[in-house]
C-alpha cells in the first residue's frame, strides 16, 4: 500500500524539483498550482524509485518520473489492496497514449471546461494584427483613461495591500464554494510568497492597486495561476495580462503562456478566446477496469 503524505508547504521544492526535471505545458503540472489547491482536492504525494506519485483524493495524477510502469504497478497494488477504482486525473494526450499502450480495457472522459489554454508567447507580446484588435483595443482605452498607471512586482512592502485587495474582491459572475475557496488560496499563497517562489506583479492607478497577476515559469512556459482586476477599471484584465508578460515572459527560454482553464465561465472563456490560443490542453479522467 503507498504511504502518502499530505502536501504541505514544505514539500514545494520537492514537487518543483520533479515538474522542472519532467516539464509539461499544462498547470496541474506545476508545483505552484499543486500546491495551491493542496487543501481543496485533498493533495498528497510520495516518491519511488525517483518518480513522483501524486494523489488528489481517491485519484491519481499519472506519474512523473524516471520509472513510470514501476509507479503505475505500485498505483493498481494500492487500489486493490485498498478496493477502489484505479483512476487518473488530468491526463494529458501524451498520458493517455501511454495509458493505451499499457492498458486495453479503460474509459476515458475529457471535460473542456477544464481544457488549459495555450498561448504563443510572441504572439500575446506583441498582439499583432486584426485578430488581435479586441485585446488591443482594451488596452490603448486603460492608457489613455488612466496616464497615471504603474506596474510592480509583488514584493514585501505591497503584500499586505493585494491581501486585502483580495479579501474585498468583487464576484463579476456567479460565485460558487471553489471561487470562494480560489480566494483564500490567493491569499494564502500572498501569505507564504517566499516560499511559494512565484513571479507576481501589480497593476496600480494613481497608486491604488487594481490588479494582480502571480504564476511561475515550468519548462519553456510560463504559467498565470492568479489574475484578479477590478473591472471597474476598463481594460484592466487586458492591461495586466499585458504588463505581466512584459514582465516576464521575454526571456528566450520562454516559448509558452499557459492561462489555464475557464471552468464553464462563458466570460472568462469569450476573453480566453480572444487572445486565440494555439492549443486547448486536453484533460482526461481515465477510469482502467484493472
Amino acid at each position: 500500500m503507498l504511504s502518502l503524505k499530505k502536501i504541505e508547504l514544505e514539500d514545494i521544492k520537492v514537487l518543483k524539483a520533479y515538474f522542472d526535471a519532467y516539464p509539461e505545458r499544462q498547470c496541474d503540472r506545476s508545483a505552484g498550482a499543486t500546491a495551491m489547491w493542496r487543501e481543496y482536492f485533498g493533495n498528497s504525494y510520495t516518491v519511488i524509485d525517483g518518480t513522483l506519485i501524486l494523489s488528489s483524493g481517491s485519484k491519481f495524477v499519472f506519474p512523473i518520473g524516471r520509472n513510470i510502469n514501476n509507479a503505475l504497478d505500485e498505483i493498481e497494488k494500492h487500489c486493490k489492496e485498498n478496493k477502489i477504482p484505479m483512476v487518473l486525473c488530468t491526463v494529458n494526450k501524451k498520458e493517455l497514449a501511454l495509458i493505451s499502450e499499457r492498458y486495453s480495457d479503460f474509459e476515458a472522459d475529457a471535460d473542456r471546461d477544464w481544457f488549459d489554454y495555450l498561448y504563443e508567447k510572441d504572439a500575446m507580446l506583441n498582439l499583432t494584427g486584426k485578430k488581435y484588435s479586441t485585446p488591443r483595443n482594451h488596452i490603448n482605452k486603460f492608457r489613455k483613461l488612466y496616464q497615471n498607471w504603474s506596474f510592480e512586482t509583488v514584493n514585501n512592502a505591497n503584500i499586505p495591500d493585494l491581501i486585502e485587495f483580495t479579501r474585498n474582491f468583487t464576484f463579476h459572475a456567479e460565485k460558487d464554494d471553489s471561487a470562494i475557496q480560489e480566494l483564500q488560496m490567493c491569499i494564502e499563497v500572498l501569505e507564504n510568497y517566499d516560499i511559494y517562489g512565484m513571479l507576481g506583479g501589480v497593476l496600480k492607478v494613481d497608486g491604488k492597486t487594481v490588479g494582480y497577476s502571480i504564476g511561475e515559469i515550468v519548462g519553456d512556459t510560463l504559467f498565470c495561476h492568479i489574475e484578479k482586476a477590478d473591472i471597474s477599471f476598463h481594460g484592466a484584465y487586458q492591461m495586466l495580462t499585458n504588463q505581466y508578460l512584459q514582465m516576464y515572459a521575454p526571456g528566450n527560454d520562454i516559448k509558452y503562456v499557459n492561462r489555464e482553464e475557464d471552468c464553464g465561465d462563458e466570460g472568462l472563456r469569450k476573453s480566453k478566446m480572444s487572445y486565440h490560443p494555439i492549443e486547448l490542453i486536453e484533460k482526461n479522467t481515465v477510469t482502467i477496469n484493472l
